[in-house]
């Protein structure tokens, strides 16, 4: 594990993590500490990436694109530098429009298990 990295390398890299490659969200994790987790997250597709962690509390730091994002039933417009808390079990995501991107850094807590998937997407609910 290095301790140092680019957000903005890492955004453009498109090196996925193969189990979110059918998911509206590309995830690319950076970071597994015992009591946290952080992944890169990618939309470039338009519609509905809305979702649920039930068991993660959440934090964004968005690092590309300006898009709408809702958390429980606000929605906001947010853009690079713009800071997010998502509590668990609260359905969220961005909403993109037709041609628009959104990457952030996600920082969930407790550490996520990646054999344990833990995201409802509202689309499959």
């Amino acid at each position: 594990m290095t301790y140092f990295q680019n957000l903005d390398q890492i955004a453009e890299s498109l090196d996925i993590e193969p189990s979110t490659k059918d998911h509206p969200i590309k995830r690319i994790f950076v970071i597994d500490g015992d009591h946290l987790t952080a992944n890169v997250g990618i939309v470039r597709d338009s519609g509905n990436a809305l979702h649920t962690q039930k068991e993660h509390d959440e934090v964004l730091v968005i690092i590309d694109g300006g898009v709408n994002f809702q958390v429980g039933e606000e929605v906001k417009e947010v853009k690079r530098g713009d800071l997010v808390f998502i509590p668990r079990d609260t359905l969220h995501g961005p909403i993109l429009d037709e041609g628009q991107s959104f990457a952030a850094l996600s920082i969930f807590g407790p550490k996520f298990d990646k054999s344990k998937p833990d995201i409802v997407w509202d689309r499959d609910a």
